[in-house]
């Protein structure tokens, strides 16, 4: 049979494919700055554009030499030898060591595989596939093992490499990590039973870029390994050669696919626009044109059979005519009797066109019989397990003899030359019509031919084409943007892309300018300050400096105010009960602290005042105490005017009824109605901006009788037999000033002889408990209070240490005691509480308080509160320690230096606090006293180069300039390299 080019059905197909690789190998071959792995991959292209030019020459050559092309299919294995080093080195090579002994390994079983197949084939007898359309060898299993064990190594670096570069973190990854805490036999049993699934998770959800681009690489040796999959299917007769070259197209497409992207989207070295585009561009064509290559190839296959059909039906028709007037395409007619067999009847030649006779006929029948009987033999293989070449050569014969070829189905023949032939029956004969297979061929020829021209055409139009059409809409206006981008990145901001026409791309360069033109101006601004910075700092500078000035007068002046307003105050808070039987006492603890002229002080509106009165008539009258506790609204300035209206008018009621012991001819209820009566007025003038809530009690100082009202203050509080108890439990009077839709009435209540009453402005509710997510929760619970006084057994001191350890104190707080008829009564303490306003402070308190104020970031509440401490105590160390190292960190130095001097007084061998105290000396220009205590320093640690340097400086600034040269030499013999050591000596040498 003579050589000639005749296209097949698949030759499309694989056409595509070869087109495809030799496109994508060409990118990469001429793609700049290429990294070992595209090397990789470039020989992986190529292996795989032989494998498909191999099989387009399959495809096309109708000549025995065309078996020869398995020479190149089977150099597919170098290409997956290149797969490999792909899979070392992309995008990292983590095995260097490994690799190196691995790919060359790989290489020399693709090569000995590849020179095994040639040395056996050579001589070889050359088999045509009817199924296939092709020539071919009946041999090649030992290269296909060698192809499986290279794609067994490429799949086994790539679920290395992902397990490597996965960031699962699920369930089964907590579990593991869990279980290294457990005994040891357990430990092995649950990473033994989570190993599997875990891994398994980290292919499939590798999180991290390089697992993912490399989970891409696994898809496409899963796609290959169906691939060989769907060809022992067909090998063994489930699956037709057409679905499995079909299959085998789309696979192989969709795998070239799957490679490209992941590389173009995950490779490290620089990737062009354009390359992606045309790539994209290529895969998607290819794919179209040869899914409709094979669909126009497979219904132009159909078409030729229902002809040949039809022209089988005419000669069915002429011999049940008898005669012989046969169609011209019928090239013979045989018949034999009816029976089971595929070969091996005695046929009678009917008609034929090229002289067909018995021995041709045998001798045709003798080859298929030998090529089918390999095909079936090896089919057999897999289903008799265990038999020998002549057992199952048996079987299979008995097979062919027993099985009856289909009728009007297409069926071939060889006969000299290839033919089709398509049986039926008449009666107790078979007939056989055949026809040309030559020219079944070159009708799919004809049609295969343009296709294939179509897209080789199409390819290059698109590679021709689309570059010219992109770098005009696109790649040009794209460079035009980079360039424009460069030139920034070098600094020239008098860049202006072109905009051509107003697209995407436009848009991106007509925002690139205005972005531009935003920051040269913004440079240009910027460059005018810079050269007026120096002017610009000095005025603003003076600005801050007058300010400041003007904040700090304004700030004195308050400090004065609220000094005054204090000393006004302080005189109208006065516990001026001098009863035997009934006991007071109270403590004011006003929110604001403010120092003036080195005197610390406090501002609020809380007030407490008692007092003794006589009602009833000369001659028979009975003696009360007074006791009042109120809180003015408002805060600061606003409280203390508040405060001090009620002290002045409460103090004038007083001093009327009670002065040189006098005698009121009142009953209590009409003296705290007068006074309530008179208070309210005088609130009442002040249209609501100053108000107060108060109570006023009066107790009969024999029989514990208590007349009193509440005018919108905090609950009066019972404290008898070891339980508190409210003695109102709703809101009967509105505060004073403020018009009040109740009736105003006194209210009575029997004291019994140990009764403690304690009255409390609403700081002992308002305490700040904790703050979650910058949400401060404030105490909503009145009945705390309760729980405080009974855990304090009614002591005042122990009260206010109590409502601290449960929260910060926000608002002013003042507590009155009244004990009646107390047994072991404590003694009233006659010292003037103007002037003993920090005895009261529970030091322990106030100093955790300020500690934790200090370490929450409230410095200046925390010196404010400690503060209130020292002015109690001044001589405990604990409290000076704190005090003084925060008022020096605040920078308040002359707070600083008295309660460090303080502290040293009593414990001078701390030479950190001298150190500190000096420093704070020398800032409020004590250079003398500095030097003392820098001297003390010396003495306890002569080799520290920090006090020596502050030493040499303070030396420098009195004067001394040979002891600040000695004190630098010392401090350089230690410390050489000390930057403030060397600007000493600048500054030493520049005024010598």
């Amino acid at each position: 049979m003579e050589a000639s080019i005749l296209f097949s059905h698949h030759a499309s197909g694989v056409f595509s494919l070869f087109l495809l690789t030799f496109v994508l190998s060409g990118f990469l071959i001429f793609k700049k700055n290429r990294t070992l792995p595209t090397y990789y991959l470039i020989v992986m292209y190529l292996g795989y554009g032989t494998m498909f030019f191999g099989y387009f020459l399959s495809y096309s050559i109708f000549s025995p030499l065309a078996a020869y092309h398995r020479y190149l299919t089977v150099s597919v294995i170098f290409g997956i030898v290149g797969f490999i080093g792909f899979c070392y080195h992309f995008p990292k090579n983590i095995y260097p060591k490994e690799s190196k002994i691995i790919i060359p390994l790989s290489l020399v079983i693709a090569l000995a595989a590849w020179v095994h197949f040639v040395i056996k084939t050579a001589g070889m007898e050359k088999i045509y596939l009817f199924s296939a359309h092709h020539y071919s060898f009946d041999f090649g299993k030992e290269a296909s093992f060698a192809i499986l064990l290279c794609f067994i190594i490429s799949t086994v670096i790539l679920i290395r490499k992902i397990i490597y570069f996965s960031r699962y973190t699920g369930i089964f990854q907590q579990w593991d990590t869990s279980a290294n805490s457990l005994a040891l036999p357990v430990r092995i049993l649950v990473k033994t039973l989570v190993f599997l699934p875990l891994n398994i998770m980290r292919i499939i959800l590798p999180s991290r870029k390089e697992g993912i681009a490399l989970r891409a690489f696994l898809v496409t040796v899963i796609l290959n390994i169906l691939n060989a999959y769907n060809n022992v299917l067909n090998k063994s007769g489930v699956l037709s050669y057409d679905t499995y070259a079909i299959t085998y197209f789309i696979l192989s497409v969709i795998t070239i696919f799957f490679i490209q992207s992941a590389y173009l989207n995950h490779s490290p070295e620089p990737t062009s626009f354009m390359g992606k585009i045309l790539s994209s561009a290529v895969v998607t064509v290819v794919l179209a044109l040869g899914a409709i290559s094979y669909i126009t190839l497979f219904s132009t296959d159909r078409s030729i059979e229902k002809e040949d059909l039809v022209e089988m039906n005419s000669v069915k028709t002429e011999i049940r005519n008898g005669d012989t007037n046969f169609p011209p395409n019928v090239r013979y007619v045989l018949s034999r009797p009816v029976g089971p067999g595929i070969f091996d009847h005695k046929y009678e030649i009917l008609f034929s066109k090229d002289g067909l006779n018995q021995t041709i006929l045998k001798e045709g029948e003798k080859y298929y019989k030998n090529q089918q009987l390999k095909e079936a033999v090896e089919k057999n293989k897999k289903l008799h397990k265990g038999k020998s070449e002549s057992e199952l050569e048996t079987i299979t014969l008995k097979e062919m003899k027993e099985t009856d070829l289909p009728l009007g189905s297409r069926l071939y023949r060889v006969a000299g030359d290839f033919y089709i032939h398509y049986d039926f029956v008449i009666g107790p004969t078979r007939y056989e019509v055949g026809f040309a297979y030559a020219e079944f061929r070159q009708v799919i020829h004809d049609v295969a031919r343009w296709l294939i021209l179509i897209i080789f055409g199409t390819t290059i139009f698109i590679l021709i084409a689309f570059p010219i059409l992109l770098r005009v809409s696109l790649i040009h206006p794209l460079n035009n943007l980079l360039s424009g981008v460069e030139k920034v990145n070098h600094g020239d901001l008098n860049v202006n892309v072109r905009i051509k026409t107003m697209d995407e791309i436009g848009f991106l360069s007509l925002s690139f300018n205005s972005m531009v033109d935003s920051i040269r101006v913004a440079r240009e601004q910027l460059q005018e300050h810079a050269d007026h910075l120096e002017e610009k700092v000095e005025e603003r500078t003076k600005e801050v400096q007058e300010k400041m000035e003007e904040v700090q007068r304004l700030k004195i002046q308050q400090d004065g105010d609220y000094f005054l307003t204090s000393l006004l105050a302080k005189p109208l808070f006065y516990n001026a009960n001098k009863s035997s039987k009934v006991n007071t006492n109270f403590l004011i603890r006003q929110k604001k602290y403010f120092e003036f002229r080195n005197k610390q002080g406090e501002l609020g509106g809380d007030i407490c005042l008692t007092g003794n009165l006589r009602l009833g008539t000369p001659d028979n009258y009975k003696k009360y105490t007074m006791a009042m506790n109120g809180d003015a609204m408002g805060k600061s300035m606003q409280g203390a005017g508040g405060s001090l209206v009620m002290g002045v008018v409460m103090n004038s009621i007083m001093a009327r009824s009670a002065a040189n012991k006098r005698v009121l001819t009142k009953t209590p209820e009409e003296w705290l109605t007068e006074t309530y009566m008179e208070i309210h007025s005088v609130f009442k003038s002040f249209d609501g901006t100053m108000v107060i809530s108060a109570t006023v009690a009066l107790i009969d100082d024999e029989t514990g009788e208590m007349f009193y009202w509440n005018a919108e203050h905090p609950f009066s509080v019972l404290y008898r037999d070891g339980k508190a108890s409210f003695l109102e439990d709703t809101l009967e009077l509105r505060k004073l000033g403020l018009d009040s839709e109740f009736e105003f009435k006194v209210k009575k209540f029997q004291l019994h002889p140990g009764d403690l009453i304690i009255l409390a402005s609403d700081g002992r509710d308002d305490l700040l408990l904790s703050v979650h997510n910058e949400k401060r929760i404030i105490n909503e619970d009145e009945n705390v209070f309760l729980d405080v006084v009974e855990r304090s057994h009614g002591d005042i001191k122990s009260i206010e240490k109590n409502i601290r350890s449960i929260g910060e104190v926000i608002d002013d707080l003042s507590i009155l005691r009244i004990g009646f008829q107390e047994v072991n009564t404590p003694a009233i303490d006659q010292r003037d509480d103007r002037n003993d306003f920090a005895d009261k402070v529970v030091l322990q308190s106030l100093y955790k308080e300020g500690k934790e104020l200090y370490r929450n970031g409230e410095a200046q509440k925390a010196i404010s509160i400690l503060l209130d401490a020292y002015a109690t105590d001044n001589n405990n160390q604990k409290l000076n320690k704190l005090l003084g190292l925060i008022s020096f960190k605040e920078k308040d130095y002359p707070l600083a230096v008295k309660v460090l001097s303080k502290y040293l007084s009593q414990d001078p061998d701390t030479a950190e606090l001298w150190y500190y105290l000096s420093i704070a000396e020398k800032r409020i220009g004590n250079l003398a006293q500095s030097l003392e205590a820098a001297m003390m320093v010396n003495q306890m640690q002569p080799m520290n180069v920090q006090n020596l340097v502050h030493l040499s400086d303070l030396n420098r600034l009195l004067g001394n300039k040979e002891e600040a040269i000695g004190f630098t030499k010392s401090a350089e013999e230690i410390d050489p390299d000390n930057k403030n050591i060397r600007k000493l000596k600048k500054l030493l040498e520049m005024e010598s």
